[in-house]
Protein backbone atom coordinates (compact mmCIF):
# COMPACT_ATOMS: atom_id res chain seq x y z
CA UNK A 1 0.00 0.00 0.00
CA UNK A 2 1.52 3.32 -1.09
CA UNK A 3 1.89 5.95 1.47
CA UNK A 4 1.90 9.48 1.06
CA UNK A 5 3.38 11.97 3.60
CA UNK A 6 0.91 14.83 5.29
CA UNK A 7 4.35 16.83 5.40
CA UNK A 8 3.71 17.09 9.38
CA UNK A 9 7.17 14.91 10.88
CA UNK A 10 5.58 13.77 13.99
CA UNK A 11 2.05 13.31 12.65
CA UNK A 12 3.77 10.88 9.94
CA UNK A 13 5.91 9.28 12.34
CA UNK A 14 2.51 7.90 14.16
CA UNK A 15 0.98 7.26 11.12
CA UNK A 16 3.31 4.86 9.55
CA UNK A 17 4.60 7.06 7.35
CA UNK A 18 1.18 9.36 5.88
CA UNK A 19 -2.09 9.14 4.86
CA UNK A 20 -2.50 5.95 2.35
CA UNK A 21 -2.70 7.08 -0.69
CA UNK A 22 -6.44 7.45 -2.86
CA UNK A 23 -7.83 8.55 0.95
CA UNK A 24 -10.28 11.08 1.18
CA UNK A 25 -9.91 13.34 3.74
CA UNK A 26 -12.58 14.72 5.66
CA UNK A 27 -10.49 17.74 7.90
CA UNK A 28 -13.25 18.51 10.11
CA UNK A 29 -12.36 21.84 12.10
CA UNK A 30 -13.23 24.34 14.42
CA UNK A 31 -12.28 27.18 12.75
CA UNK A 32 -10.58 28.96 15.57
CA UNK A 33 -8.52 26.33 16.20
CA UNK A 34 -6.54 27.61 13.00
CA UNK A 35 -6.88 24.50 11.05
CA UNK A 36 -5.48 26.38 7.83
CA UNK A 37 -2.42 25.62 9.58
CA UNK A 38 -2.70 22.15 8.55
CA UNK A 39 -3.87 22.84 4.98
CA UNK A 40 -0.64 24.68 4.19
CA UNK A 41 1.31 22.10 5.58
CA UNK A 42 0.20 19.30 3.51
CA UNK A 43 -0.06 21.45 0.65
CA UNK A 44 3.72 22.54 0.88
CA UNK A 45 5.02 18.49 1.29
CA UNK A 46 4.21 17.68 -2.33
CA UNK A 47 2.99 18.72 -5.78
CA UNK A 48 -0.55 20.27 -4.43
CA UNK A 49 -3.65 22.07 -6.25
CA UNK A 50 -5.18 24.39 -3.63
CA UNK A 51 -8.63 25.30 -4.23
CA UNK A 52 -9.70 28.83 -2.70
CA UNK A 53 -13.18 29.83 -1.53
CA UNK A 54 -13.05 32.17 1.48
CA UNK A 55 -9.53 34.17 0.30
CA UNK A 56 -7.81 35.11 -2.82
CA UNK A 57 -4.78 32.79 -3.42
CA UNK A 58 -2.61 35.82 -2.64
CA UNK A 59 -3.26 36.06 1.09
CA UNK A 60 -2.85 32.12 1.39
CA UNK A 61 0.69 32.26 -0.13
CA UNK A 62 1.55 35.23 1.84
CA UNK A 63 0.56 33.32 5.08
CA UNK A 64 2.35 30.13 3.96
CA UNK A 65 5.89 31.79 3.16
CA UNK A 66 5.45 33.95 6.46
CA UNK A 67 5.54 30.33 8.68
CA UNK A 68 8.61 29.28 6.20
CA UNK A 69 6.29 26.21 4.70
CA UNK A 70 7.92 25.72 0.47
CA UNK A 71 5.28 26.93 -2.10
CA UNK A 72 6.96 26.36 -5.11
CA UNK A 73 4.74 23.22 -5.88
CA UNK A 74 1.62 25.01 -5.16
CA UNK A 75 -0.65 25.25 -7.90
CA UNK A 76 -3.72 27.44 -6.79
CA UNK A 77 -7.62 26.74 -8.44
CA UNK A 78 -9.02 30.76 -7.79
CA UNK A 79 -12.59 29.78 -6.87
CA UNK A 80 -12.74 32.83 -4.41
CA UNK A 81 -12.38 35.28 -7.99
CA UNK A 82 -14.57 33.08 -9.81
CA UNK A 83 -17.78 33.16 -7.76
CA UNK A 84 -17.09 36.94 -6.05
CA UNK A 85 -15.42 39.16 -8.74
CA UNK A 86 -16.55 40.43 -11.77
CA UNK A 87 -14.81 40.58 -14.77
CA UNK A 88 -13.73 44.32 -14.11
CA UNK A 89 -12.79 43.05 -10.63
CA UNK A 90 -15.66 44.39 -8.51
CA UNK A 91 -18.04 42.17 -6.28
CA UNK A 92 -20.55 40.60 -7.99
CA UNK A 93 -23.55 41.57 -6.05
CA UNK A 94 -26.07 39.17 -7.05
CA UNK A 95 -26.40 36.48 -9.72
CA UNK A 96 -29.09 33.76 -9.88
CA UNK A 97 -26.83 31.61 -12.12
CA UNK A 98 -23.29 31.71 -9.89
CA UNK A 99 -23.88 28.88 -7.30
CA UNK A 100 -24.32 26.27 -10.03
CA UNK A 101 -21.70 27.67 -12.51
CA UNK A 102 -19.27 27.30 -9.92
CA UNK A 103 -19.84 23.64 -9.95
CA UNK A 104 -19.14 23.53 -13.20
CA UNK A 105 -15.63 25.43 -12.74
CA UNK A 106 -14.88 22.73 -10.12
CA UNK A 107 -15.71 19.95 -12.71
CA UNK A 108 -13.13 21.00 -15.34
CA UNK A 109 -10.47 21.74 -12.78
CA UNK A 110 -10.47 18.51 -10.78
CA UNK A 111 -10.64 16.64 -14.35
CA UNK A 112 -8.01 18.40 -15.61
CA UNK A 113 -5.61 17.57 -12.47
CA UNK A 114 -2.89 14.62 -14.30
CA UNK A 115 -0.39 14.70 -11.71
CA UNK A 116 -0.47 11.42 -9.66
CA UNK A 117 -0.06 11.19 -5.89
CA UNK A 118 -0.48 14.42 -5.98
CA UNK A 119 -2.15 16.78 -2.92
CA UNK A 120 -6.05 18.31 -3.75
CA UNK A 121 -7.07 20.50 -1.14
CA UNK A 122 -10.36 22.38 -0.96
CA UNK A 123 -10.36 25.44 1.54
CA UNK A 124 -13.24 24.85 1.91
CA UNK A 125 -15.48 22.05 1.35
CA UNK A 126 -18.40 24.71 3.27
CA UNK A 127 -18.36 26.73 1.02
CA UNK A 128 -20.20 24.50 -1.77
CA UNK A 129 -22.24 22.48 1.03
CA UNK A 130 -23.54 26.25 2.00
CA UNK A 131 -24.63 27.02 -1.65
CA UNK A 132 -28.15 27.09 -3.04
CA UNK A 133 -28.27 24.45 -5.43
CA UNK A 134 -29.76 20.31 -4.86
CA UNK A 135 -28.95 18.52 -2.28
CA UNK A 136 -27.82 16.03 -5.53
CA UNK A 137 -25.19 18.95 -6.80
CA UNK A 138 -23.55 18.75 -2.71
CA UNK A 139 -23.11 15.10 -3.05
CA UNK A 140 -21.92 14.50 -6.59
CA UNK A 141 -19.24 17.53 -5.89
CA UNK A 142 -18.17 15.22 -2.87
CA UNK A 143 -17.77 12.08 -5.21
CA UNK A 144 -16.08 13.72 -7.81
CA UNK A 145 -13.56 14.71 -5.27
CA UNK A 146 -13.86 11.28 -3.93
CA UNK A 147 -13.69 9.60 -7.47
CA UNK A 148 -10.86 12.15 -9.11
CA UNK A 149 -8.56 11.07 -5.77
CA UNK A 150 -8.96 7.11 -6.38
CA UNK A 151 -7.60 7.79 -10.04
CA UNK A 152 -4.79 9.71 -9.46
CA UNK A 153 -3.82 7.62 -6.26
CA UNK A 154 -3.69 11.29 -4.77
CA UNK A 155 -4.76 12.44 -1.15
CA UNK A 156 -7.61 14.93 -0.78
CA UNK A 157 -7.98 16.98 2.15
CA UNK A 158 -11.35 18.53 2.79
CA UNK A 159 -12.04 21.05 5.13
CA UNK A 160 -15.62 21.24 6.48
CA UNK A 161 -16.21 23.76 9.01
CA UNK A 162 -17.86 21.83 12.21
CA UNK A 163 -21.58 23.48 13.17
CA UNK A 164 -21.79 24.78 9.62
CA UNK A 165 -24.59 21.87 8.34
CA UNK A 166 -27.36 19.73 8.77
CA UNK A 167 -26.63 16.41 10.16
CA UNK A 168 -27.24 14.87 7.50
CA UNK A 169 -24.81 16.57 5.04
CA UNK A 170 -21.98 16.23 7.35
CA UNK A 171 -22.53 12.37 7.95
CA UNK A 172 -22.69 12.22 4.24
CA UNK A 173 -19.25 13.77 3.92
CA UNK A 174 -18.08 12.04 6.69
CA UNK A 175 -19.36 8.84 5.32
CA UNK A 176 -17.88 8.69 2.42
CA UNK A 177 -14.45 10.03 3.54
CA UNK A 178 -11.71 7.22 4.12
CA UNK A 179 -9.74 9.79 7.00
CA UNK A 180 -11.32 11.61 9.58
CA UNK A 181 -9.23 14.48 11.15
CA UNK A 182 -11.28 15.82 14.14
CA UNK A 183 -9.31 19.02 15.13
CA UNK A 184 -10.50 21.40 18.15
CA UNK A 185 -10.07 23.70 20.96
CA UNK A 186 -10.57 23.96 24.33
CA UNK A 187 -9.75 26.43 27.28
CA UNK A 188 -7.84 24.69 29.72
CA UNK A 189 -7.38 27.00 32.75
CA UNK A 190 -6.39 30.52 31.44
CA UNK A 191 -5.05 28.82 28.26
CA UNK A 192 -6.54 27.53 24.79
CA UNK A 193 -5.29 23.70 23.57
CA UNK A 194 -5.45 22.81 20.31
CA UNK A 195 -5.98 19.17 20.05
CA UNK A 196 -6.00 16.79 16.64
CA UNK A 197 -7.85 13.56 16.88
CA UNK A 198 -8.45 10.37 14.05
CA UNK A 199 -11.05 8.77 14.32
CA UNK A 200 -11.47 7.36 11.43
CA UNK A 201 -8.64 5.85 9.07
CA UNK A 202 -10.03 3.01 6.12
CA UNK A 203 -6.69 0.73 4.89
CA UNK A 204 -5.14 1.09 8.83
CA UNK A 205 -5.80 1.16 12.20
CA UNK A 206 -7.43 4.26 13.77
CA UNK A 207 -5.89 6.49 16.06
CA UNK A 208 -6.64 5.75 19.38
CA UNK A 209 -5.46 9.09 21.38
CA UNK A 210 -5.62 12.50 20.66
CA UNK A 211 -2.67 15.13 20.12
CA UNK A 212 -2.18 18.92 21.45
CA UNK A 213 -0.60 20.66 18.39
CA UNK A 214 0.54 24.39 18.55
CA UNK A 215 1.44 26.29 15.10
CA UNK A 216 5.26 27.69 14.47
CA UNK A 217 6.35 27.19 11.49
CA UNK A 218 3.96 25.01 10.29
CA UNK A 219 2.17 22.00 12.40
CA UNK A 220 4.03 21.00 15.24
CA UNK A 221 2.26 18.18 17.27
CA UNK A 222 3.07 18.02 20.76
CA UNK A 223 4.42 14.31 21.86
CA UNK A 224 4.96 15.00 24.83
CA UNK A 225 2.21 16.05 25.94
CA UNK A 226 -0.58 13.35 24.38
CA UNK A 227 -3.63 13.01 25.61
CA UNK A 228 -5.22 9.13 26.24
Amino acid sequence: MKILSTGITLLDKRLGGGVPAGSMVCVYANPISMPEAFLYQFASSTVSYYFTTSRLPKFILEDMESLALEVGNVNFIDVYSRYYLSDTGGFIVEDQYRDRDIFDFIDEKLSSIDTDECAIIFDNLSFFLNLHVPPGLKEWLVNKIYHTTKNLNAVAYCYMIKGSHPKEIENMVINLSDVVFDIDSEKAGDKMVNRLGIPKMRKMKPIDETFRYYISEGVQIDTSKDIA
